[in-house]
């Protein structure tokens, strides 16, 4: 038996233990309620997302059941996802035999262009359609080349710090989450931290262009500190995913101290402010000072992806990006009070607000609105806002539908009902296409771009509506007869005449990496097998890389690097 003053220092020793833990847990706990909360994940109101609505966001399903879909609209569905898979091998085919390894083709001259830094651009951006497609020979071939980047070497162009995000370092997570290859994990990061310095500012707004080399910023018009809306709001998307990837938050708390930045120094309340209708955020304005420098609104060019990633980052976020459901949500309410219009042939379309004036232009950014917002309707379970989207898409398809080549113009101008100015003020000519079309065409050339039928595949996508697919093929008829020549697709000059009765006349030498990562992916998508990329199990940036939404999210990034 072990004498008492043995178990008496027992007793001691043990009673110093507790102590020492006690005192460890209250420091740990104490640490814990110190620690701030990542960026947006508070609303601008202090509030974090309710868990009870994140769960039932988290189990809700947003694509259409197509169990009814009969044999034979299988068959034709597979028969021309097949036909655009051919399209996609052509041009795919003439970038390999005259561009590799460029950043675009020039399809007329048969050479390569840089317009991107030369680090690839094509080939970057069209990865994950090359594995979507099941082009697995030109995906590893794409790979090798990847994995030799030396994004070091600018090509002796400054970089375009929002279009090497979107194209460049969204091409590459996509990549990486599709193959599980961490060859394109390391490439993003390796270029996103040449990225970092155009974010370290007074405001931490980023610069428009970046010189890789230096690490020197600057704005996009020399000797300004202007920049816009989208450049500094399309970084969330990837640059959370980055942090989620790698442990590493800092990545997103530069995407999201921007968004902060611009919120801290512009108020609807302030007198002096451009700033007016609160959610309907002005375009440009200045880096230094974080202010506004006009009052001109608009979710078109300049604009359209800021509204896109608050809503797309707060569904990759696993719904826990309070912030910026809280912003979209004031956001569409203003869009839908103020920004949209009735054409005298009854449609609904976007429009450009300046202070309290609204001007009927539209530029084709615009038809991303219908499947974006039909996402967020559908998940809000709001069929006020689903109509608008549909509503919407019928504006924007009128655009394409109303041409003879079946291809929208670039930008257009309606004219508004009992707002006769908007008739009076044209031209002859522009009356003359008003009377023939109901739209002037302000800018008639069709460069390849993807926005409409991003929408409709959505559209379809969600409510399994045939017309919304056939429309995608009808669109894709005009691209085939009027854009595609001798080793690729170009733009056309005039979506007014059709090729079917003139030949290709007037076109555009444009063939932009976006065909081979957006265009060609969505229309395949369409006629794809509906389990293929489903919008219950990825969303699209805003550059159409599906990232996955099967990471979970609690709030940290430490603990779910992979």
């Amino acid at each position: 038996m072990p004498a008492p003053h043995a178990k008496t220092k027992k007793r001691k020793r043990l009673m110093k233990i507790q102590l020492i833990s006690a005192c460890a847990l209250a420091l740990s706990l104490a640490a814990a309620q110190t620690v701030q909360p990542l960026a947006g994940i508070l609303d601008r109101q202090g509030n974090r997302a309710n868990m009870q609505q994140v769960n039932t966001l988290r189990s809700q399903k947003l694509q259409h059941d197509f169990s009814d879909e009969t044999a034979e609209q299988r068959a034709t569905r597979r028969q021309r996802a097949e036909a655009v898979k051919k399209g996609f091998q052509y041009a795919w085919a003439g970038y390999e035999k005259y561009a590799y390894g460029a950043d675009e083709i020039d399809v007329l001259k048969m050479r390569p262009k840089t317009t991107r830094n030369g680090w690839g651009a094509t080939l970057v951006d069209a990865l994950d359609t090359l594995w979507v497609l099941g082009m697995k020979d030109e995906f590893a071939r794409a790979r090798d080349h990847v994995a030799n980047i030396n994004f070091r070497s600018d090509g002796g162009q400054l970089a375009k710090v929002f279009e090497t995000n979107i194209r460049y370092v969204g091409g590459l997570l996509s990549a990486y989450e599709l193959s599980k290859d961490r060859v394109f994990l390391h490439k993003a990061v390796e270029l996103t931290d040449l990225l970092m310095p155009a974010f370290d500012t007074p405001l931490g707004l980023p610069w428009q262009m970046l010189n890789i080399t230096t690490g020197q910023g600057s704005s996009e018009t020399p000797g300004t500190t202007s920049t816009n809306l989208a450049e500094i709001g399309t970084f969330q998307m990837e640059f959370y995913r980055l942090s989620q990837l790698t442990g590493n938050a800092t990545y997103h708390e530069a995407a999201q101290r921007a968004i902060t930045s611009m919120l801290e120094n512009n108020s609807p309340q302030d007198a002096s402010s451009l700033y007016t209708i609160p959610g309907l955020y002005p375009l440009d304005f200045d880096m230094m000072s974080g202010r506004f420098t006009n009052s001109a609104a608009y979710w078109g060019g300049g604009g359209d992806s800021f509204y896109e990633y608050l809503i797309k980052t707060w569904i990759l976020s696993d719904f826990m990006l309070h912030r910026n459901l809280d912003m979209w949500r004031e956001s569409i309410q203003a869009f839908s009070n103020y920004a949209v219009a009735e054409s005298t042939d009854g449609f609904l379309f976007p429009g450009f607000v300046d202070g309290t004036k609204f001007f009927p232009y539209v530029d084709t950014f615009t038809n991303f609105i219908p499947g974006t917002l039909g996402i967020a309707s559908k998940l809000a379970g709001s069929a006020t806002y689903f109509s608008l989207a549909e509503q919407l898409l019928e504006a924007g398809y009128s655009v394409f539908a109303k041409m003879p080549s079946s291809l929208g113009a670039e930008a257009v101008r309606f004219v508004r009902r009992n707002v006769g100015s908007d008739y009076l003020q044209l031209s002859a000519q522009e009356r003359a296409q008003v009377d023939r079309y109901g739209i002037v065409l302000e800018r008639p050339y069709y460069v390849l771009r993807p926005e409409l039928i991003e929408s409709l595949f959505v559209m379809y996508r969600l409510t399994g509506k045939q017309e919304y697919a056939d429309r995608v093929w009808d669109i894709w008829q005009g691209i085939q007869r009027n854009c595609r020549v001798p080793n690729g697709y170009v733009g056309t000059a005039n979506v007014a005449a059709d090729a079917s009765s003139t030949g290709i006349l007037n076109t555009v030498d444009s063939t932009e990496s976006f065909f081979f990562a957006e265009t060609l992916k969505y229309v395949y998508l369409t006629f794809a097998d509906h389990d293929v990329i489903s919008l219950d199990s990825y969303v699209f940036t805003t550059e159409a890389h599906p990232l996955s939404r099967d990471l979970p999210f609690d709030g940290t990034f430490s603990s779910y690097a992979l």
